[in-house]
């Protein structure tokens, strides 16, 4: 990503200002050991030293003495202030060290403004953004890990059934459950192919079958306007508002999808749902409750992996608001935290009996929930990065009755952000009547 696709508004203290370019230098403090004779130093990283922001600011325009003083007035008062880089984000305590103030004969209404700055405080991080689609990385990567480890763990919990003569009827619920399961994938999801024989022996070939399963079942939620939203955006007769509740509607119809998958193994061994093949006479769900938390769990990976495609297009996240990208955020993590208390309650007595059990998963399923959890912090700093790279939302009084058109040419000079407007305030019926008095939604700037 360019930052031309995150560029941000540069300000001091509140101020506002035009950059032309930036030059941003760090260098670092060292000591140097020399010895008589010895060829070379022995040189000692002592650390950073503050970095040092340097800009070139313009000014101009009928009114540019105005803004002009009060940047002065900012870069004059005392002590450390706030940063918008344009590039790089928040820097909260930056120092202006110089600052210098040039016009020239030839350009009236005009001058560009030097100046720099320092860090005025230890650990201040650079990037004061983050970026949506590194951060939808970083969840692949954890999905990928977690289901690592949650092979270990289905591995563990597995192996004595494989041997021991009194976990037979067990394995044989378990096994049989997951041949209905995905008997069921087979006639209900479209392109599905199967490669499992037996659970109990081969439970990662289960648990690719299910990936499987669970990808086709989120793909054919989708309707064509999730998968190009661009497209359908430039067409006069579809509106901003009615692609963002298609693609709501599809988020929904899409976890309600993955959801009745989740509590499949439950509902053929109570009953509720017809097995397509016998299963054992007198299976009871608690015989199958180690295929019901894994089957939840990689349900609540799949979802997190839908919620990070979704967020970070760029396309997608422009049609979102808020209240939009906060439920997809917020569902996400549910179905994570569904997935942890289920495995807190199925194995925390293997933890207190760790000593006495033949098996390790008393500790193998302890770093699968640490992985679930730093999925949900990064689905949630994912959402936070989309919505802080907007201006702020605020709540604005409309003073006379309007429609939308209007009020984006009266608040911001220009009314194609009537668009915005609407998205923002889902609960206007009529957006060509906003009546004097109503309280909107509406970005800052």
């Amino acid at each position: 990503m360019s930052w031309s696709d995150s560029l941000l508004d540069a300000s001091f203290r509140g101020v506002r200002f035009d950059v032309v370019n930036t030059r941003d230098s760090a260098n670092r403090d060292v000591a140097v050991y020399e010895y008589p004779y010895v060829q070379g130093a022995d040189v000692e990283d002592l650390g950073r030293k503050a970095r040092n922001l340097r800009m070139t600011l313009l000014f101009w325009g009928d009114d540019y003495d105005s803004r002009l003083q009060a940047l002065i007035k900012a870069l004059d008062t005392t002590g450390s202030g706030e940063l918008i880089h344009p590039v790089f984000g928040s820097m909260p305590k930056m120092q202006c060290i110089e600052y210098q103030v040039s016009h020239e004969a030839e350009m009236v209404d005009f001058c560009s403004v030097e100046v720099v700055f320092l860090e005025a405080a230890t650990e201040l991080p650079f990037f004061g953004s983050e970026f949506p689609l590194s951060q939808a990385d970083v969840i692949f990567n954890q999905v990928q890990s977690v289901l690592d480890e949650t092979q270990q763990l289905i591995d563990d919990v597995l192996s004595p059934m494989r041997t021991a003569q009194k976990w037979m009827a067990k394995a044989k619920y378990m096994a049989s459950t997951a041949l209905n399961m995905v008997t069921i994938f087979r006639s209900d999801i479209t392109g599905f192919i199967s490669s499992t024989t037996d659970f109990i022996h081969y439970p990662s070939a289960f648990m690719s079958d299910l990936q499987t399963a669970l990808s086709l079942t989120s793909s054919q939620s989708k309707s064509s306007i999730s998968n190009n939203p661009g497209t359908y955006a430039s067409s006069p007769s579809t509106g901003v508002a009615d692609i963002t509740s298609v693609i709501m509607a599809d988020w929904g119809e899409s976890l309600t999808q993955l959801q009745r998958i989740a509590t499949l193994p439950t509902q053929l061994a109570s009953g509720e749902t017809t097995p397509p093949l016998p299963l054992p006479a007198n299976i009871q769900p608690s015989d199958v409750a180690e295929l019901a938390v894994l089957t939840t769990l990689q349900v609540s990976l799949q979802i997190a992996l839908d919620s990070a495609d979704l967020l970070s297009d760029e396309t997608i996240a422009a049609v979102l608001s808020p209240t939009d990208i906060e439920k997809v955020t917020n569902d996400t993590r549910d179905a994570l935290q569904r997935a942890i208390e289920q495995h807190r309650a199925l194995y925390a007595d293997d933890t207190q009996n760790i000593s006495a059990s033949t098996t390790p998963v008393g500790i193998t399923w302890q770093p699968v929930v640490t992985g679930l959890k730093d999925i949900a912090l990064s689905v949630q700093k994912l959402a936070t990065a989309i919505i802080t790279q907007r201006p702020p939302l605020i709540s604005r009084r409309v003073d006379s009755a309007a429609n939308l058109h209007l009020l984006a040419h009266l608040w911001y000079g220009d009314f194609s952000r009537a668009n915005e407007l609407l998205r923002l305030n889902p609960q206007l019926h009529n957006p060509n009547d906003v009546k004097s008095g109503d309280i909107l939604y509406a970005y800052s700037r």
